[in-house]
């Protein structure tokens, strides 16, 4: 048999990925990266996925990965392919998203001679990546250190804070396999020992002496798409405390808990002068940087002392608020909540929080029942009608804040996801097909201007067996910056063709065109009966004026002021 160290080495490489338990590489066809793409295709414990565009291909492996909970692999070819990567490695760095990303190269000789697809891809991705490597170049038999790279790269995008690693590939030509090659032999895995992060007995014990003696506190749960497993530790929490919970759907922690107060429509109290009758001693916060604005502007007026949950270190606190990093994960929680010994819940505070978000609900609920579905009833709708363990994907402008306003909690759990790390609107079709492509039935909420960005990805589904609702919100172009002061300090002129981005996008034409099924909704009930049976793959279309779109949105926020203005 042909010894052939450049495969050798790939094998060793890809098979010890398998053995950490990588299950899936997205692939764009190329020419340099032919070793890894061909020991990839012969791994059968890696399951591969094939995308053309680059910048599809990243965005769908980054759903890939947070709704499978394990590093997803990108191998992509040498030149502007790799740079293509860019938005999604940067949106997996600051979403904590785990990816390996494998680019292949020139080898060093043929760099900066005008060899073609050829540019500088030395840490390409700069501080998005955990770990960079360039490797080495094969020419003799190295497994080993192959075995080892693979083992660390894992490790590196797995670790208390998970991103993206890098690892840059160059390869000599012939790109082929030699003929008559043997098969390497799989080498026992290396074993990886996960770090954990926990708190010392005295510093439970003084977190928890300080909430013992502040009982007008709350929590905050932001964006956590694995928020599943602080739930039992934060409603521990809760329930010992009597703070009341204000958790957005991306936390996955909006669901209803006896003897917990779950607030779902913090974004409407926030803005009233209720707000200013309840501020808390203390605030407790988990999960990413909120999304909700007006609680963002809140806490930076009063500076509460504020105390964040940040197990990976990452100091994601914009506002600069924060007054004690607390660097556990929610084992840490529930370890305060078990030494908290002598509660003193104030029952007054909790009730009022409480009854302040039941009234808001009833006077939202009483403008939404009675008028034409618009994006805040099709938020509600999402949270009421779609199955259990579903997972809805949310495009970031106005469809991840409608749901953070509208959506209201569940008995039973509803997993949110959405791109909150640089929460742009690029390559969304693509991370909602990658949530769909680990097995679970997946719905998107977006917007017109967000489902044209990502055309593409639309299109590198049409061969996959998915179950993927795309529900499109289409207001001509984009409302958001109506809701912002822009709107009425600019030319109403210069607005609409700076700001509004008019546009007649032919959704239904493009749809059809790609044989993908088409529903046009304008009542919440015909919204309901298709979000209650999600199956295959399909486009639903809900058209919106913008002007009752935002009249609605204003109305409802005076509508809500108007209903605690006295308690």
């Amino acid at each position: 048999m042909t010894e052939d160290p450049v495969y050798d080495a790939c094998a060793a490489f890809v098979n010890e990925l398998a053995s950490q338990g990588v299950g899936h590489a997205v692939i764009s066809p190329g020419s340099r990266s032919t070793p890894l793409t061909l020991t990839f295709a012969e791994t059968q414990d890696i399951k591969t996925w094939v995308r053309l565009d680059e910048r599809s291909a990243a965005f769908f492996a980054l759903g890939l990965a947070k709704s499978s909970g394990s590093p997803v692999v990108l191998l992509c070819t040498s030149g502007t392919a790799a740079a293509n990567y860019l938005p999604a490695v940067s949106e997996a760095n600051w979403s904590e998203t785990p990816l390996i990303i494998l680019t292949a190269n020139r080898p060093p000789e043929l760099r900066g001679w005008g060899a073609g697809q050829t540019i500088d891809q030395t840490n390409i991705y700069g501080s998005n990546i955990r770990w960079f490597a360039e490797v080495p170049v094969i020419t003799e038999p190295n497994s080993n250190w192959f075995q080892r790279t693979a083992a660390r790269a894992v490790h590196s995008s797995t670790g208390l804070r998970p991103g993206p690693v890098h690892l840059d590939w160059p390869f000599r030509e012939p790109l082929e396999p030699k003929l008559g090659r043997s098969v390497s032999a799989r080498s026992t895995p290396i074993r990886l020992d996960r770090p954990i992060a926990t708190l010392s007995p005295s510093s439970t014990k003084a977190l928890a002496n300080t909430f013992e003696q502040a009982p007008r506190g709350i929590v905050i749960a932001g964006p956590m798409v694995q928020g599943s497993d602080w739930k039992e530790a934060v409603h521990s929490f809760c329930r010992k405390t009597g703070y009341p919970l204000l958790a957005e759907p991306l936390s996955q922690l909006r669901t209803k808990s006896r003897d917990v107060t779950v607030i779902n429509h913090h974004d409407h109290l926030l803005r009233s002068s209720w707000a200013e009758t309840v501020i808390p001693e203390v605030v407790i916060r988990i999960g990413g940087p909120p999304t909700c604005k007006p609680l963002r502007l809140w806490l930076e007026q009063h500076k509460s002392p504020l105390v964040m949950f940040d197990p990976s270190s990452s100091w994601a606190e914009p506002s600069f608020t924060v007054s004690d990093v607390v660097t556990t994960g929610h084992e840490g929680l529930m370890g305060i909540a078990e030494s908290i010994k002598s509660p003193t819940p104030e029952q007054d505070w909790r009730q009022r929080w409480e009854v302040a978000d039941q009234q808001a609900a009833a006077v939202i609920n009483d403008v939404l029942d009675s008028e034409p579905l618009l994006q805040p009833a099709v938020a509600r709708e999402l949270g009421r009608q779609l199955p259990s363990d579903h997972v809805l994907y949310l495009s970031n402008s106005m469809p991840v804040r409608d749901v953070d306003s509208f959506l209201e909690a569940r008995s039973e759990s509803l997993w949110v996801m959405g791109n909150r790390g640089a929460s742009g609107i690029d390559g969304v079709i693509s991370s909602a097909a990658g949530a769909a492509a680990t097995g679970h039935r997946t719905t998107l909420l977006i917007g017109d201007l967000a489902f044209q960005h990502d055309i593409s990805g639309l299109l590198a589904t049409l061969n996959d067996e998915l179950s993927l609702n795309i529900v499109v919100v289409d207001d001509q172009g984009g409302g958001i910056f109506s809701h912002l002061p822009i709107s009425q300090s600019t030319d109403p002129a210069l607005f609409k063709e700076f700001f509004t981005t008019p546009q007649q996008l032919p959704i239904r034409e493009i749809t059809e065109a790609l044989n993908i099924d088409y529903f046009e909704v304008t009542e919440a009930t015909k919204l309901a009966e298709l979000l209650k049976n999600p199956q295959g793959l399909r486009v639903i279309r809900i058209p919106v004026d913008p002007d009752l779109d935002l009249d609605q949105h204003r109305r409802l926020t005076e509508a809500v002021t108007d209903a605690i203005s006295a308690l």
